[in-house]
This record gives structure tokens, C-alpha cells and sequence, in this order.
């Protein structure tokens, strides 16, 4: 699969404290995206950025003190199989790690199959309502729909714009489990790159 970046502990990106992936590539392109970076979906540039499904799963699960995993992006959903089977991996080994997952597609375009993914020769293949609900069990909580920058909020919980809506899939969470918006920069050790992640005011 291919992944944008990944960090080891995030409190603003879903209920707890939670590993964050946000995997690469994405043809939504929401205008006013926060990641602009993890869009491009070119597998002979990105090279670099395939990692193996176990290993992007063992890193998760070597992980200490977190209650769950928040797939981001990119568009996690344009990488479906590979989704699907690092879900697979995670719940077959820790059943009670919570998995959420950010998607630009609402819910019914999911259910519908109105979305597609990214197949290993470069094309698109359109999703179906089979492979979603395969995905769904898997998940406690989602964040759907696209980010309209002229409904942009700071008040929505886990939501860029007003249209967005959480979505839970398991009893594990409810709308009281979700804080207000926040943010995190997190700075390497040599200080050499920062994470900015969550929601930083506009200003």
C-alpha cells in the first residue's frame, strides 16, 4: 500500500489516544485540503512510500498505550483491498484496537458503490457496496464527506466543514466520546521535520 506518512500517538484525530496513517493518494482534491502533499497517485514516483500490508500493521500494533488506529489521507477508501486487509490484520491480532477512518466520500456514496480505488496496474476500478460492508465491520467510527471550504467549521468535533458527518459503526463510541476540535505539531527528535495535525485555526 501507499502510505503518506504515519505517526505513533495522536489525541485529535478521534476518540483517545490513537495512531494516525495517512496513506497516499487521492482524486477528490477538496480544494483547501490540509494535506495537498498526500494526493498524487503515482506509483512509479512513490516508490519510496509502498509498504507492505504486515508492516504497516506491525508498526501499529508495536505501538504502546494507544486505544486505536485512525486511517487519513490521501483517500484510504481509493485503496480499498489494501484497507480492508491491514483491517483484517490489526482486528485478527488485536480485537480490542478501535479503527477509524477519515473518507472525502459520504456514506451513501459507499453504500452505492459511487467511488472507486486504485488498482495495481493504474486504473480505477469502481467500488461496490460488497467491499465497503467488508471495510465497515471492521470500523467504530468514520469522518465522511468532502471538505467545502466555504462551510469550513470550528465547532463540528473531527469535522473540517459543516457538511462532514461522524458516522459510528460500533456501540464502542457515541457523540459524547468525541472532543472539541484541537491540534498537535509534533517535532522530530533532531528537529528536523514537524507533524501538524487536527484542526489549527485559520488564523
Amino acid at each position: 500500500m501507499l502510505v503518506h506518512s504515519m505517526l505513533s500517538r495522536s489525541a485529535v484525530n478521534g476518540p483517545g489516544e490513537r495512531v494516525v496513517v495517512w496513506l497516499q493518494g487521492c482524486d477528490l482534491r477538496c480544494p483547501g485540503c490540509w494535506n495537498p502533499s498526500s494526493h498524487t497517485f503515482d506509483r512509479t514516483r512513490d516508490m519510496r512510500r509502498r509498504r507492505p500490508i504486515e508492516e504497516v500493521g506491525a508498526w501499529i500494533l508495536a505501538c504502546p498505550g494507544i486505544e486505536g488506529v485512525t486511517f487519513s489521507g490521501g483517500e484510504p477508501f481509493q485503496q480499498a483491498p489494501e484497507l480492508r486487509q491491514l483491517c483484517e490484520y490489526i482486528r485478527a491480532r488485536k480485537p480490542a484496537l478501535s479503527i477509524g477512518v477519515f473518507t472525502g466520500y459520504t456514506l451513501r456514496e459507499l453504500v452505492q458503490g459511487h467511488w472507486h480505488w486504485r488498482n495495481r496496474d493504474g486504473g480505477w476500478t469502481d467500488g461496490d457496496a460488497r467491499l465497503f460492508t467488508e471495510i465497515r465491520q471492521f470500523l467504530d467510527f468514520a469522518v465522511c464527506g468532502r471538505f467545502r471550504q466555504p462551510m469550513a467549521c470550528s465547532d463540528k468535533p473531527l469535522c473540517g466543514s459543516r457538511n462532514q458527518e461522524v458516522v459510528f459503526f460500533s456501540d464502542r463510541y457515541s457523540q459524547q466520546d468525541l472532543q472539541p476540535q484541537g491540534y498537535e505539531v509534533t517535532i522530530s527528535e533532531n528537529g528536523a521535520m514537524a507533524i501538524v495535525t487536527g484542526f489549527p485555526p485559520v488564523d
